[in-house]
């Protein structure tokens, strides 16, 4: 009884390492061949392909300070230096290196957003204490190369993180300065700023269908700064060469889709 039971033993541990041999050149048949018999499978679907991404939401900037050669020759105080929010409108193309790494390209177009800001500054020799309410229109584009870091996924939720350099431009338009204390009116020309820009993201995607995704993200991105042309009195006088918005950085709310190039993957059923 004792033999026989040792050789069942040792049987069963030879059928075993048979099938582990075995199993990887069964499974390598399968997706190189097809099964035996004739039967087609498809081969597992791949991490890696292109995507095409659209987007739009709201940005929502702050200037850090603003100056003019007016400032090098007195005490200016500054109480209001404020950029409202505005849309913004997306579209980019993508590469998805890894399940968990990929890279896009975006480009979009920032709205119309109204430029406030004001200041005052003490009386001197030979002219009054005076004030400086300025408005403008503030229009942007911004074009950023991105990498993301995706974090796992459950059911469907993938959380993100990223980040992104690339360029902006920012026009400033119809730079109005009005002195209320002195009766005085300045208006600048238009002028288009570029800047190097940089952006941080953090967000979560969620899978609505094997090839398109939608996507919830915040962004922080730094612009740069912008400034007007020439600002001039209303009899034709020139009062300083520009007005300069710096320090612009934007926290921004997205919503976009993503939509994978690749075909959907097709299987068919073993007979």
């Amino acid at each position: 009884m004792k033999s026989n039971r040792s050789y069942a033993l040792r049987a069963v541990l030879g059928s075993a390492v048979v099938l582990a041999v075995s199993a990887p050149a069964m499974a390598a048949d399968i997706y190189d061949g097809g099964l035996k018999g004739g039967y087609e499978v498809a081969a597992p679907p791949s991490d890696r392909g292109f995507y095409v991404k659209g987007y739009i939401g709201q940005a929502n900037p702050d200037s850090g300070n603003m100056w003019n050669e007016a400032y090098d020759s007195n005490s200016f105080t500054v109480h209001h230096n404020d950029i409202k929010s505005s849309p913004l409108y997306g579209i980019g193309v993508g590469w998805q290196a890894r399940s968990w790494l990929r890279f896009d390209l975006t480009g979009e177009y920032r709205g119309d957003a109204s430029y406030f800001g004001s200041d005052q500054y003490p009386g001197g020799v030979g002219f009054d204490a005076g004030t400086n309410e300025y408005t403008a229109d503030i229009k942007s584009w911004l074009g950023l190369a991105n990498a993301y870091i995706d974090m796992g996924h459950w059911c469907g939720f993938t959380p993100f993180i990223g980040a992104g350099i690339g360029f902006s431009t920012i026009s400033v338009e119809g730079l109005k300065d009005v002195n209320v204390p002195n009766n005085g009116v300045a208006f600048g020309t238009d002028k288009t700023t570029s800047n190097f820009a940089w952006a941080i993201h953090a967000g979560v995607s969620y899978d609505v269908t094997p090839q398109t995704v939608i996507e919830l993200a915040y962004r922080y991105v730094d612009l740069g700064e912008a400034r007007s042309g020439d600002v001039t009195t209303y009899q034709g006088d020139l009062a300083y060469s520009g007005h300069y918005i710096k320090d612009i950085t934007s926290n921004d709310l997205l919503l976009g889709v993503r939509y994978k190039l690749q075909p959907e993957t097709q299987v068919y059923p073993i007979k």
